[in-house]
């Protein structure tokens, strides 16, 4: 059992997830076994919820269930099924989405995305991986995928001492998966890709683009990955579009995006560093996408990940035309929506361009956002004209 100091039970009580390593009295944190399972108790030893364990993380204990409860087969199948049930009724035809969202399907470090047939999942943590062998065949048995592939390379399995590996679990999973997204076709390899494959906290921001886009426009997309934003706004009338991106890989899966849908003559790819093609390319644009990786890995780098996103807000503002449209993201959840507006405040300031918001998006409802973890909501997407 893991008792916690005076008050450290506060957060916790009120609906959030993590235990820091400095908030638990006993038993010496070194002492706990990595993956184990636990009782949490408070100061005066009232049971707080059941948990896993890693005393190598600064994230010590990670809550379960608020319940006295066996965290066994049947508890996981539960939790699998709600999140399954949930997407399959907000999302009747479509063939990607993200299937569980770690904490904010109360399985917290669990990451668990559908492709057509296929499952793509990450375990963040080594608590995860201690209840891992039974959630695969949970989700062999509920979803009867074609085949299910993990993908246990992300970072931050780092911090919690846990093996990196890629590896099929079951079925065959091949090269390439072909989904849809808002009517178009894309390509997504889930064994080589970024994170698994394709950016689905992004597709229900893809209507942007047929929103703002105009028959003629002239469209950048930064930092492109395999092309989704920049193929939704060729097919939405864009004359040209440049990608850029600085992956070789990423770039011939978006150029063969582009075949399919039937836009290549329109779609041009450059490999470089999205801050270096700025810097050299004195072309205007009628639209800019930036929708960069996180520029913010921890809280330690809040002040020079701010310095990058204003660096590339005035980059790109700057070469906008009069009436031009960026949409702008961060996936930092150490930046807030009113910090990434004072970014943007600053980056028109600096370039010189009077610029005014016409809205702000976030993830979509398949990365539900658990109101007692702000750490949950950390996509940000501010579209914004130069007038």
């Amino acid at each position: 059992m893991i008792k916690l100091k005076r008050y450290a039970d506060r957060r916790v009580r009120k609906g959030h997830l993590w235990i820091f390593s400095n908030e638990i009295e006993s038993p010496p944190v070194a002492q706990l076994e990595p993956g184990a399972l636990q009782e949490v108790c408070d100061a005066a030893g009232e049971f707080v919820g059941m948990a896993y364990v890693n005393p190598q993380s600064l994230i010590t204990a990670r809550i379960l269930s608020r319940r006295k409860t066996q965290i066994d087969r049947l508890f996981l199948e539960s939790r699998i099924k709600a999140a399954a049930e949930f997407r399959s009724r907000i999302f009747p035809c479509k063939d990607a989405y993200r299937l569980i969202f770690s904490e904010s399907d109360l399985l917290p470090g669990l990451i668990v995305d559908r492709y057509a047939g296929f499952l793509a999942v990450q375990s963040h943590t080594a608590g995860m991986d201690s209840l891992l062998s039974d959630i695969l065949e949970i989700l062999d048995e509920t979803m009867s995928p074609e085949g299910i592939y993990l993908l246990n390379d992300s970072p931050v399995r780092e911090l919690e001492g846990a093996a990196l590996e890629r590896r099929l679990v079951s079925g065959s999973v091949p090269d390439k998966v072909t989904i849809t997204s808002w009517g178009l076709k894309f390509l997504v390899d889930i064994q080589e890709g970024q994170k698994t494959g394709f950016f689905l906290d992004q597709e229900a921001n893809r209507d942007l683009m047929p929103k703002y886009v105009f028959s003629g426009a002239k469209v950048l997309d930064l930092f492109s990955y395999t092309g989704a934003w920049g193929i939704h706004a060729a097919a939405a009338g864009a004359s040209l579009v440049v990608a850029v991106d600085s992956s070789r890989g990423a770039l011939n899966l978006a150029e063969s995006n582009a075949e399919i849908n039937g836009v290549a003559s329109r779609f041009h790819t450059v490999r470089e560093p999205a801050i270096d093609f700025l810097k050299k390319n004195d072309d205007l644009w009628d639209i800019i996408i930036a929708d960069p990786p996180s520029f913010i890995k921890s809280r330690a780098k809040v002040n020079e990940g701010r310095k990058g996103y204003i660096d590339l807000n005035r980059r790109a503002l700057g070469r906008l035309n009069a009436g031009g449209i960026l949409v702008t993201c961060s996936c930092s959840h150490h930046m807030s929506t009113e910090d990434f507006e004072e970014v943007l405040r600053i980056s028109s300031h600096q370039s010189g361009k009077r610029t005014r918001i016409l809205e702000t998006r976030g993830q979509g409802a398949d990365h539900p956002v658990l109101l007692a973890m702000p750490e949950t909501r950390y996509l940000k997407v501010i579209v914004a004209q130069v007038i």
